[in-house]
C-alpha cells in the first residue's frame, strides 16, 4: 500500500547486526566441535614433583645448618651438623680439645691468601714483560726469569692448598668433632623447606629439609584431573601440549604417561555416603599423569597451576 513504510535493507544495523551475531555463535560453535574432536581440554591440572625429605640418622642438637629456602645444593654437600655429645660435653671440652688443629688451619689459610696475591703479582709481571720484550725493553733471559718466577709462585700456591685440605681433615678427625654427625645433600636440587631451626634437639630419622631438582625432566610432571567422560578419549602416549600459568606464552610439550587407577573422590578423608536416601549424580575426576618432553630451562615447582590440551588425532 502505499502508506505503508518501507522495508529496512539488509544493511540496515537492525538486520546487520542480529545476522552477525548468529554468524559469529555459528562460527564460535563450530570452532568448539573442531577443537573438541582434535584436544582433550583440562584446567584442572598441577605441577607435582619428586620432593626428598632430608634426614639425620642420629639424634642430638642442631649446630650448624647451612642452608636456606631456595638454595641450590649440589650432591655431597654438607647441609647440617648434629652434635650428639650434648652441650656438658662441649662446655667442658671444645676450648682446647680441637684449639690446635683451628690455630693450625687458620694460620694456612692466612698463607694461602698472601700467596695468591704474589701470584696475581707475578703473573701481571709476566704479562707485562712480553709486552716489553716485543718492544725490545728487557731481554729474552729477563722474560724466561719472570716466568719461573710465576711458575714458581703458583707450585707454591698449589702446595699451601693442599696444607689447608690436610688441616681441614685433622680438624675433622680432633677429639670433639667424632661425636659429631654430617649431614649431606643425598642429591643436587634446591631447598623446598627448612623444618628445624638452629639450636632444636632432633632424634633419629626426624627430617631436616626437603629438596627437589625443579630443573629435571625425570623429578617433574603433571597431574591433570579429567572428567570421567573424558576419560575413553585419552590413552599412554598421546602428545600434549602444556602451558603453565607461571610462564605465560610459553608452550611445553609433553606426553600421556599412564592413568591413576582411582577416581579423585577415592582419596577423600571424608568419602561421599548416601546417608539421607538421595542422590545426586557427580561426574568424578580421574588423575592422568603427563611428563614433559622438555623443560625449556625453566625451573617449574610442584603446586604449580597448569593447562592441558591432551592431542586425540595427530
Amino acid at each position: 500500500m502505499a502508506g505503508d513504510p518501507p522495508l529496512p535493507s539488509w544493511r540496515s544495523p537492525r538486520i546487520l547486526l542480529p545476522l552477525l551475531g548468529l554468524l559469529a555463535t555459528l562460527l564460535w560453535g563450530l570452532f568448539l566441535l573442531v577443537d573438541r574432536g582434535r584436544y582433550v581440554r583440562s584446567v584442572d591440572c598441577y605441577v607435582q614433583g619428586k620432593i626428598t625429605l632430608v634426614a639425620t640418622p642420629v639424634g642430638g642438637r642442631l649446630i650448624a645448618l647451612g642452608v636456606n629456602e631456595g638454595d641450590r645444593v649440589k650432591m655431597g654437600e654438607v647441609l647440617a651438623t648434629i652434635d650428639t655429645t650434648g652441650d656438658r660435653y662441649n662446655r667442658k671440652h671444645n676450648v682446647s680439645a680441637n684449639l690446635s688443629p683451628y690455630r693450625t688451619l687458620a694460620r694456612d689459610l692466612a698463607r694461602k691468601v698472601r700467596i695468591a696475591r704474589e701470584v696475581a703479582d707475578a703473573r701481571d709481571h709476566y704479562r707485562r714483560g712480553k709486552a716489553l720484550l716485543s718492544n725490545r725493553f728487557i731481554s729474552a733471559q729477563d722474560l724466561e726469569d719472570l716466568e719461573t718466577t710465576y711458575k714458581k709462585k703458583e707450585e707454591a700456591l698449589a702446595q699451601v692448598e693442599r696444607m689447608v685440605a690436610a688441616d681441614r681433615e685433622a680438624l675433622a678427625v680432633s677429639e670433639v668433632h667424632p661425636r659429631n654427625r654430617t649431614v649431606f645433600a643425598p642429591r643436587k636440587g634446591q631447598i623446598i623447606q627448612r623444618l628445624v631451626t638452629l639450636g632444636d634437639a632432633v632424634t633419629p630419622s626426624q627430617p631436616l629439609l626437603s629438596l627437589v631438582d625443579p630443573l629435571s625432566r625425570e623429578d617433574i610432571w603433571l597431574d591433570a584431573y579429567l572428567r570421567e567422560t573424558q576419560v575413553w578419549k585419552v590413552h599412554p602416549g598421546q602428545k600434549v601440549r602444556i602451558r603453565v600459568d607461571a610462564y605465560p606464552g610459553v608452550q611445553f610439550s609433553g606426553h600421556v604417561l599412564e592413568f591413576i587407577p582411582a577416581a579423585s573422590q577415592a582419596f577423600s578423608r571424608l568419602p561421599l555416603q548416601n546417608a539421607a536416601g538421595t542422590f545426586v549424580k557427580v561426574v568424578q575426576r580421574i588423575p592422568v599423569r603427563i611428563v614433559f618432553d622438555d623443560l625449556l630451562g625453566r625451573a617449574l615447582y610442584p603446586g604449580m597451576s597448569a593447562e592441558v590440551a591432551i592431542v586425540r588425532k595427530s
